[in-house]
């Protein structure tokens, strides 16, 4: 860790630097072609077969001379615009090799944080997926495979090593993959994602780095109130490996928690009850089946409609098999039931409800497949199997 902080300091010095002298060289590089411009005008307007007639006219033969194309058009015929030549010649060579070296170091230096995940990320609506295990590859698999997020930047922070992460950049190399290396329970680390503007984050149950697995649910937890501090917009989905940490994430407001393994005794109860059925749903869930379940928008014109329209609307229109309706609710905030003042009424009701730890949270009421005469209302959503996210 005090090495990966000591390369940082390197790279932040040396960006700075990068950025003082290309300013320098820039201004250096200018005023001499301007004051040459000048006095090229100044000796060559007195000359009557000069063709250096107007400062535009000085300016054209100084940003040529500089950049040593010599097209001939314009050139000096007095002793005193050859001189200024040769001094534009011999300093134009000079600054113009500066300048192309200095370009050429801000990119490398730009290249070394890239390769070694020391970047600070300026994407906007992109997700970030903090650890690694091996399923996270299937993640990215299925983020860059199916519906609009594909098009999103995918950040990953975790604590692999460079070659690890130069394998993964051809298999995705299509695709929009940063990768930030550190550790996500930092806040300095999770503000260099840009957290605050993320669409998703992805808490994985990370082994990177030599993380222990039996400490992985408590950097979750940890993580996850990190990421709900500096962004509590966010939408945040954490992998668990023991159910019993669930509690803590709910405290912290995670918006999904996914227990690995936490459905296996229902799968293997019905292979007993219905043999073949794990299969079935071995392959929605796969990520070669072309069928998969999408969470979409329902059409305006389907509100107040029963289910059973709905349903024939996507069979008809996209194929699809209307699976259920799934109804979002945010949590009442405390703020929303009691005024601002400081009323003895208003103060004796807040104390109770944080005395009994009792929490408001965001519900998710999901009905799978309802009565054929259940009322479409304006805030449902769809569950659909289908080949592709319905159109509206």
């Amino acid at each position: 860790m005090g090495r990966m902080r000591s390369i940082q300091q390197f790279i932040k010095i040396l960006s700075g630097i990068y950025r003082k002298t290309i300013v320098q060289v820039a201004a250096i590089t200018l005023a001499i072609l301007f004051m040459s411009a000048l006095a090229v005008h100044y000796f060559e307007n007195v000359e009557s077969g000069s063709n250096i007639n107007t400062v535009w006219d000085g300016i054209w033969w100084a940003i040529v001379t500089m950049g040593t194309v010599g097209y001939g058009d314009k050139y000096p015929v007095t002793t005193g615009g050859r001189m200024v030549g040769i001094f534009l010649i011999f300093t134009g060579v000079g600054l113009m090799s500066l300048v192309t070296a200095t370009i050429a170091s801000t990119f490398v230096e730009r290249r070394m944080k890239e390769g070694r995940g020391l970047e600070t990320i300026k994407a906007k609506g992109h997700i970030i997926i903090c650890g690694w295990n091996k399923y996270t590859d299937d993640v990215i698999q299925g983020l860059t495979t199916y519906g609009s997020m594909r098009e999103k930047a995918i950040v990953l922070i975790n604590q692999l090593t460079i070659d690890e992460i130069e394998s993964l950049r051809p298999k995705y190399s299509r695709y929009n993959l940063k990768f930030l290396r550190g550790d996500y329970v930092h806040e300095e680390v999770l503000l260099r994602a840009n957290v605050s503007q993320a669409t998703f984050v992805l808490i994985m149950a990370d082994q990177s780095g030599g993380h222990l697995r039996e400490r992985s649910d408590e950097r979750t937890a940890l993580a996850a109130l990190t990421v709900k501090s500096l962004a509590p917009h966010v939408k945040t989905i954490a992998e668990l490996l023991d159910g019993e940490s669930r509690p803590h994430l709910k405290r912290a407001n995670v918006d999904e928690i996914v227990v690995r393994g936490e459905h296996v005794g229902s799968l293997l109860a019905s292979a007993i009850n219905s043999p073949g059925l794990p299969r079935v749903i071995s392959s929605i869930v796969s990520l070669g089946d072309k069928n998969k379940l999408w969470r979409t928008n329902i059409p305006s014109m389907f509100v107040n409609k029963p289910f059973k329209e709905l349903s024939s609307y996507y069979r008809e229109k996209d194929h699809a098999i209307l699976i259920g309706i799934m109804k979002e609710k945010k949590a009442i905030k405390l703020e929303d039931i009691l005024s601002d003042n400081t009323s003895m009424i208003d103060t004796f009701i807040r104390e109770k409800i944080r005395e009994s730890k009792k929490e408001f949270k965001d519900a998710v009421k999901i009905n799978i497949n309802p009565d054929d005469d259940y009322m479409i209302a304006a805030d449902d959503l769809a569950v659909v199997l289908s080949r592709s996210v319905p159109e509206l």
